[in-house]
């Protein structure tokens, strides 16, 4: 139907094919020598001889001339086609200017809906489809310990397994480890000591990753050598932030924890590594720790990244990792009992847990731009019908249908090309919204941005959208009526049964969508209630957590870190508004730190591990953090530096070691080495959760902060008033003691918090957003759809009322209608909450996945939200004049 109006045709209609126009042209030229031959007195044989003789080559002529033509008919069917694709922009143009308001509508809907995909697949493309800042990141892969009750995953390693490994492994190219966090670094400067985040990483760290140095060089193996100078490499922030962007600061050398260093590099823009973001990076020898061959194997500190060889597959490599596991567990039974060893992709393991949560947002917002689809079908739908005398009108002229099909999409076309435009901004401010809404939600590599392959994918969906939300009205147009529509004047106005069904069908859908994501966003909102009211059991409130970092070369002695610390927290005591201060190593956190158990008098797990999380805190810790006391004592004076070792244990580690019996004197410690001292339990403290996305809470040691060692700790400070408050009196606090203290990761226990349900917020505020977009477009379809019945309706309703129907009667027709409708879409929506359910189930916490209230306030707001719509067309419907309508 549509070839006449396509470019590349390849003639006119009742055009002759261009091949048999030539023969013919030719066979007429022939036909014309030959009788001229004729008259001058040849015979017809002879006439016809000298004919073809002065024609030539009769086949190449008639060739040549056909693919002339043939290129003539495609350059004019090209002027054709542009000449009435400008013709249709330029009617669009004017439709779209007659109607002000509804364009308007139309391009918001559309750059809502286009814009809502482009920003979350702006975010997904960042995170799962953009390369990692590595050379060939496909073949990088991260390797982890498998412990033996197979509860833990993503277990560090330990430096032991990475000299192992490198030594035995045939599957990697390279091989490099690397501190597992990262750690807090005082940098000495001229004008003050400021705090850095440093990463400790082993030899052919960066040459395993393929990266290089922006500046000057990357770390080498020799960096990393016994006796080597001092090398650190600089990210290429921290070279701006402290150096000004100075490259003579190559080569310079600066003061770490007390340490002369010399920056040997700055990293390229943007890096960041498997561990995460760093200031600096400090190279670390791996073998050393081998002369304490127990703590060497024992202490999983560690993570190891390889790039995988030509030949190597990652399911060969975790085999081959496996079985070099299983070969240590033999060799070393009392220190690597039974571990193993997987590898997984570099891009998983650094994607995580994010990667569910993107794809449920990608495809909620799908849904929303199905809804503004059906929306924009719908109205065009009513456009189409009080424009079919137009329609009829040119078609009588002589306008195909074909013409007139393209021509409204043309028009839907330019109004989705419009909105996408429009929509793409609204995606870089959604963007920047998201960077500041949740900067702990995504993976650090993440770049959040609109580059040129987001451009395109949202410039090419806008072009789908407006054939989908436009085919439907055009092929409608198509089908009208010429005759009648020309002979009854109230047909251009009228609307078919089929028109009205496929509107029904449409405001259906949208409902049934609709109710679909509500249901999904009150799941979500229940999860994160539900975790958030769970007991923490500790009071974040009122409590302002500082880090501090003491430069190792003026605190060398753990007695003048303990007495410094002490002074600190009695300088900051004194500080009015202040009701309690206390340290600690490990803050409840997703990210605190586990140890391995060994306890006395009970057996560990035949060939397992007993693990539990640990902090050294200070004496006043838990009646800072409203920690509760269950059994014994807490830290006190007498648990100093010299004397024995004691511990506190939480009830979920005591119920889970000694069910029903007192901890109470039991001893515990951290190594199988005979040489390292029990710590006796000294109390029972209730159980905290650390992570408020987890289930239940998990064991916790806590040591006395005095019998540990350590030079960097967070200060938790309560105060009745607001925390944030005390921010600058605690510098002068600090100052007083030590100019040179450097004060860092300034928050609140309540910020901290909120930053691990970062990545459970997100999806919930944006699906909840996309749920009130659903319903606020569903309504309006409601609305829409059924004003426009109405109206075409209303000389239908004039004539029953005039006939004895009554007001009360034609309402009740609307609503009848209006709520079989609305009744069908929620049907429907009950196959789209299966499924949306089915998406965030590994979402919920707390919350069945059938969630009756959830289901039932979705339920409910659509009702009511859809009656609200419906009221406007029934009183509308109800007031219908039998004397106007009939005159």
């Amino acid at each position: 139907m549509f070839d006449r109006f396509l470019p590349g045709r390849t003639r006119r209609p009742l055009e002759p094919e261009p091949r048999s126009e030539v023969r013919a042209e030719l066979e007429f030229h022939l036909a014309e020598r030959i009788r001229d031959n004729v008259a001058r007195g040849m015979s017809p044989g002879a006439a016809r001889a000298a004919a073809l003789e002065r024609f030539g080559d009769v086949a190449r002529v008639q060739s040549e001339c056909t693919r002339l033509l043939e290129a003539d008919r495609r350059a004019e069917n090209r002027r054709d086609w542009l000449d009435d694709l400008r013709q249709d922009l330029r009617y669009a143009a004017r439709s779209a200017v007659r109607s002000p308001v509804f364009t308007l509508l139309a391009i918001v809907t559309l750059a809502l809906g286009i814009g809502a995909n482009a920003a979350v697949f702006g975010v997904l493309k960042s995170v799962l489809l953009d390369p990692l800042p590595y050379a060939d990141d496909a073949r990088l892969v991260r390797v982890y310990s498998l412990l033996p009750d197979r509860q833990a995953k993503q277990v560090p390693v330990t430096a032991a397994a990475i000299v192992d490994i490198a030594a035995r492994q045939r599957s990697f190219s390279h091989i490099a480890g690397f501190r597992a966090s990262t750690m807090d670094v005082a940098y000495g400067a001229t004008d003050a000591t400021h705090a850095l985040t440093g990463a400790l990483v082993g030899p052919g760290f960066f040459q395993t990753l393929g990266v290089t140095a922006a500046i000057g060089r990357a770390l080498t193996d020799a960096d990393a050598a016994p006796g080597a100078p001092g090398a650190v490499l600089l990210s290429h922030e921290a070279w701006l932030r402290y150096f000004n962007g100075d490259r003579a600061a190559v080569g310079r050398s600066i003061r770490l924890n007390g340490a002369s260093q010399t920056i040997v590099g700055v990293l390229p823009r943007g890096f960041v590594g498997p561990v995460g973001g760093a200031d600096v990076w400090i190279p670390e020898a791996l073998a050393l720790g081998a002369r304490d061959p127990v703590r060497w194997r024992r202490l999983m500190w560690y993570g190891l990244v390889a790039r995988l060889g030509p030949d190597a597959t990652i399911d060969r490599a975790s085999a081959e990792l496996a079985g070099i596991g299983a070969a240590l567990a033999r060799e070393h039974p009392d220190t690597e009992p039974d571990r193993s060893y997987v590898a997984v992709r570099l891009r998983d393991d650094l994607v995580g847990d994010t990667r569910a949560p993107l794809l449920v947002l990608m495809a909620s917002a799908g849904l929303v731009l199905v809804i503004t689809c059906a929306n924009l079908a719908g109205a065009l739908l009513s456009r189409t019908l009080s424009r079919r005398r137009e329609f009829a009108v040119r078609e009588a002229l002589g306008a195909g249908r074909g013409r007139l099909i393209r021509q409204l999409l043309t028009e839907s076309i330019a109004l989705s090309t419009i909105g996408g435009a429009v929509g793409l901004g609204f995606a870089t401010l959604a963007l920047g919204a998201l960077r500041a809404l949740a900067p702990h939600a995504l993976p650090e590599h993440a770049a959040l941005a609109l580059d040129r392959g987001a451009v395109l994918v949202t410039a090419l969906l806008a072009l789908v959208t407006g054939v989908a939300f436009g085919l439907a009205p055009a092929l409608a147009a198509g089908r009208a009526d010429l005759q009648a529509t020309l002979r009854d004047e109230s047909r251009a106005t009228s609307e078919s049964s089929a028109s009205r069904r496929l509107r029904g069908l449409l405001v259906a859908g949208q409902i049934a969508l609709a109710v679909s994501l509500l249901a999904g966003a009150g799941l979500l909102v229940r999860s994160l209630l539900a975790m958030t009211g769970a007991p923490l059991g500790f009071d974040p409130r009122g409590v302002l957590v500082v880090g501090v970092q003491l430069p190792g070369g003026k605190y060398a002695t753990q007695e003048q870190v303990t007495r410094t610390r002490e002074r600190v927290e009695e300088q900051v005591r004194a500080l009015p508004g202040v009701s309690g201060v206390a340290s600690t190593t490990q803050l409840p956190t997703p990210v605190m730190s586990s140890n391995d158990l060994w306890i006395e008098g009970i057996a560990r797990p035949e060939a397992g591990a007993m693990m539990a999380k640990y902090a050294a805190v200070s004496d006043d810790y838990f009646r800072a953090m409203g920690i509760a006391l269950r059994r014994g004592r807490t830290f006190g004076p007498a648990d100093a530096a010299t004397a024995p070792r004691t511990i506190v244990v939480s009830e979920a580690l005591a119920d889970r070691y000694w069910p029903g019996g007192d901890p109470i004197g039991a001893r515990i410690r951290f190594s199988p080495d005979d040489s390292e001292p029990w710590a006796e339990v000294i109390g029972v403290v209730g159980d905290v959760r650390n992570d408020p996305a987890g289930g239940r809470p998990e064991p916790v040691t806590y040591a006395a902060l005095r019998q540990a060692s350590n030079s960097g700790w967070s200060m938790v400070i309560r105060t009745p008033g607001d925390p944030v408050a005390l921010t600058r009196p605690v510098q002068r606090a600090l100052a007083a003691i030590d100019p040179d203290l450097p004060l860092y990761d300034v928050t609140t226990l309540e910020s901290l918090l909120a930053e691990g349900l970062a990545g459970r917020r997100l999806p919930m505020l944006l699906m909840t957003a996309f749920g009130a977009l659903a319903l606020l477009l569903a309504s309006v379809g409601v609305y829409a759809m059924f004003a426009a019945m109405v109206a075409a309706r209303e000389r239908e309703f004039g004539v029953r009322v005039a006939l004895g129907s009554s007001s009360a009667a034609i309402a009740r027709l609307v609503l009848r209608q209006g709520g079989g409708w609305m009744a069908a879409g929620l049907a429907a929506g009950g196959l789209g909450v299966a499924a949306v359910v089915r998406l965030v189930r590994g979402l919920l916490y707390g919350v069945p996945p059938f969630d009756p209230v959830a289901l039932g306030v979705s339920v409910a707001v659509i009702v009511i939200f859809g009656a609200l719509a419906l009221l406007g067309p029934i009183l509308r419907a109800s007031r219908a004049d039998p004397i106007s309508v009939l005159r």
